[in-house]
């Protein structure tokens, strides 16, 4: 986007700064009070769109139930979506991988993984890349699925659809590229309907977890969604999350999301650049401890 075609940002009073935070807080979960230029930037874009100026207009219209809705879906489009790429942050899907040889060697059922915050589906997809990649090469059948979720309607439209500029692609190799995607128009490319079959795509949020499918997993994957929440909420959520693992499960977050949590199931690995936890309980039901099972993670 060339400079002259940014949208002004609307100017918010501390009144209306106010209101909108409670608003967006109180249905996201999201804090942008340290973030005004977020907020304010994405309200910006939306009222452009409708060709609206009176944000205290714009805010009743949004808060109003359940009328309002479609347009907050609209509205959560430009706050929340930001561009992304297939396996961002490469060291966190090295650690996937390494789990998941080690996890086909003892675990006899599908594989279940879930992708928190999913965006516009490049995470989910890069997880069914390194699921179906992994679990190829430990010798067994790729028998797995990735659960995959976002508060955007919006975004999930798109990651269902599956189609992405090359440049997203950017950390694939010419290999992976050939094995799961197809060419589309305009330079695009789409992942093929053999992946997007491994993947399921719903609406859900983080603030009504207990609403969402309580299916145990071996691996969620929740990177840079709780980096605007309070701490509290923080704990909240990754303790929920702890709670759908399988023994023995994976569960990874983005790098100084959480510093501090703990959590009496799991147990910290030691992987550079990733923050992530194994569930304590061994997934075979051996002797073996997690210390030792977050080791050969390590090694993997």
């Amino acid at each position: 986007m060339t400079a002259w075609s940014l949208p002004a940002s609307t100017s918010l009073s501390a009144t209306q700064f106010e209101s909108w935070l409670a608003l967006v807080e109180e249905r996201t979960g999201i804090d942008f009070s340290q973030h005004r230029s977020i907020l304010q930037t994405g309200l910006s874009a939306r009222l452009r769109e409708l060709g609206q100026s009176d944000v205290d207009a714009y805010l009743e219209q949004v808060r109003a139930l359940p009328q309002g809705l479609p347009e907050w879906q609209q509205l959560l489009a430009h706050l929340t979506v930001k561009e992304t790429s297939f396996f961002r942050q490469s060291a966190a899907y090295d650690l996937v991988r390494a789990y998941l040889r080690k996890r086909a060697q003892t675990q006899t059922g599908t594989i279940d993984l879930w992708s928190v915050g999913c965006a516009t589906g490049e995470e989910p997809y890069s997880l069914a890349i390194a699921a179906n990649e992994s679990l190829a090469a430990s010798g067994r059948q790729p028998y797995f699925g990735v659960f995959a979720t976002d508060i955007c309607a919006q975004a999930l439209t798109q990651a269902r659809q599956a189609v992405y500029p090359h440049r997203r692609l950017a950390n694939l190799s010419d290999s992976l590229r050939r094995r799961y995607f197809v060419a589309a128009e305009d330079d695009n490319w789409q992942v093929n309907d053999a992946l997007r079959a491994r993947v399921c795509f719903n609406q859900g949020n983080l603030l009504q977890i207990e609403r969402m499918p309580a299916l145990p997993m071996d691996v969620i994957f929740c990177q840079n969604v709780l980096v605007y929440f309070r701490r509290w909420r923080i704990k909240q959520v990754l303790d929920a999350l702890a709670q759908r693992l399988k023994p023995g499960g994976l569960l990874v977050i983005g790098p100084g999301e959480a510093p501090q949590w703990q959590h009496p199931d799991l147990v910290r690995t030691q992987h550079e650049g990733v923050t992530a936890w194994l569930h304590r309980a061994p997934a075979n039901n051996s002797n073996s401890t997690a210390s030792t099972s977050a080791a050969a993670v390590k090694k993997g």
